[in-house]
């Protein structure tokens, strides 16, 4: 084991006894959960795939655990580095000269020095800081993990260019689009001279883009508020946004039964994390369709229903969402993650034309991928087509209602009427 101490600004503390010194890492990421049926391993420039097939599973859009799994025999160790009050901290894979560094742990805070002795920072890293729990509107513990990212896992004001860091819309005409997608808890700073009265910022840790406690990871998901689309829900095929920021939970094991040195990043996810954004119309000027609906940017599909347009009573709007519902679930989303040397981008662009945003995207954009890449893909359909309820079923967060064809109407969606005592039944389907 070894220890450095920089009394007056660092401290390094190595808690993992030290391998043998690697030229390269040998960290795997792996998908803990869900379980899958079986996985397959493909090799192809340079950078491995494992794809992990679920076939026979379904999952709702909400209350299920994705864990993720980072492995290595090699590691030499975590460092923790302090300066200015904050702490940054990395499990670092090589390091071929045997002299510390990592000044870039601290760069933004303090010049990019570590250890006096060493001529350059040559190791491989990942940024990374244990937390307990990161979720909307709790706020996060501000001396430890990436202090500078979490600032930024607030919501921006709605401004142009895309892309933003938080998917907005405009369907209202009102002066200031919305953000949509999954609760973040943020708010943006108000706008100098304002009067307010303003609640404080919530840097709560969770939102889109880099995870401040896991800063080298990246996630991809090909839905909902995951793409870049402008405030008319026109999508920009060219970029996506890490979804990493949604990662609650970041657990390290020194030395596990496999004398190897882990990581565990897990997400419970929400409502609207791994959601399609529908958009509905209710009241449209075709004479052969009452209905018309918009998926993830898609094209706009106009539709009948056979179910009527419910009364105001407890009860009577389910059978109408389930068939709202039904026009577009169950969805499939494929999910992508890979770990890269140093702080992970916020948006992921498509190098290479392909319409895919892949490693080899990351790769092309310049980031030095450390990991294995992981894929799966998810069935996934919404809670209340499982659910039995005497009460009428809300609608999801990210089923809006807008005005599709232009005519100055949305119409109107039947009324959430809850009533006392009653209860809702879920059975596992088959």
């Amino acid at each position: 084991m070894r220890t450095l101490i920089l009394t007056v600004v660092l401290t390094v503390l190595l808690v993992v006894p030290a391998f043998s010194k690697a030229d390269e890492s040998d960290l795997r990421l792996s998908i803990a959960a869900p379980e899958a049926s079986f996985a397959r391993q493909k090799t192809r420039h340079g950078i491995t795939t494992v794809r992990y097939a679920s076939r026979t599973g379904l999952w709702t859009t909400t209350q299920w655990p994705l864990v993720f799994r980072i492995e290595s025999k090699t590691a030499i160790g975590f460092v923790a580095k302090r300066s200015e009050g904050k702490e940054r901290e990395a499990m670092v894979l090589t390091d071929p000269d045997e002299c510390f560094h990592l000044g870039s742990l601290l760069s933004d805070l303090m010049p990019p020095i570590f250890d006096f002795t060493c001529t350059s920072e040559d190791e491989t890293y990942i940024e990374v800081q244990t937390e307990k729990f990161d979720v909307f509107k709790q706020f996060d513990n501000e001396t430890t993990g990436n202090d500078a990212i979490r600032a930024e896992l607030v919501d921006d004001k709605f401004s142009d260019p895309t892309p933003r860091n938080t998917p907005y819309l405009n369907l209202f005409g009102e002066a200031n689009p919305k953000p949509v997608g999954p609760k973040t808890g943020g708010r943006p700073p108000p706008d100098p001279g304002d009067p307010g009265p303003f609640e404080p910022d919530e840097l709560d840790g969770y939102g889109y883009g880099v995870d401040d406690d896991l800063s080298s990871f990246v996630l991809i998901a090909d839905v909902g508020g995951a793409r870049v689309f402008d405030e008319n829900f026109d999508l920009d095929p060219t970029v996506i946004r890490n979804m990493a920021g949604f990662i609650n939970t970041v657990s390290a094991e020194d030395l596990d039964g496999k004398s190897q040195t882990a990581l565990t990043a897990s997400m419970h996810i929400l409502a609207g994390v791994f959601e399609p954004i529908a958009i509905i119309d209710t009241d449209t000027d075709n004479p052969s369709f009452d209905y018309a609906i918009r998926v993830d940017s898609g094209e706009v599909v106009n539709f009948n229903l056979d179910e009527p347009y419910p009364p105001d009573a407890p009860g009577a709007a389910n059978a109408f969402y389930d068939e709202l519902l039904s026009q577009y679930y169950p969805v499939r989303v494929m999910i992508r993650a890979v770990l890269v040397n140093g702080e992970a981008p916020k948006f992921i662009e498509d190098m290479n034309g392909d319409g895919r945003f892949t490693a080899h995207d990351v790769a092309a954009a310049g980031y030095q991928i450390i990991s294995n890449e992981v894929v799966t893909v998810l069935t996934l359909t919404h809670e209340n087509l499982l659910t039995i309820s005497a009460d009428s079923k809300c609608p999801p967060r990210t089923f809006i209602h807008g005005d599709l064809d232009d005519n100055g109407s949305r119409g109107m969606l039947p009324a959430c009427i809850l009533t006392a005592g009653s209860a809702r039944q879920r059975r596992a389907p088959r």
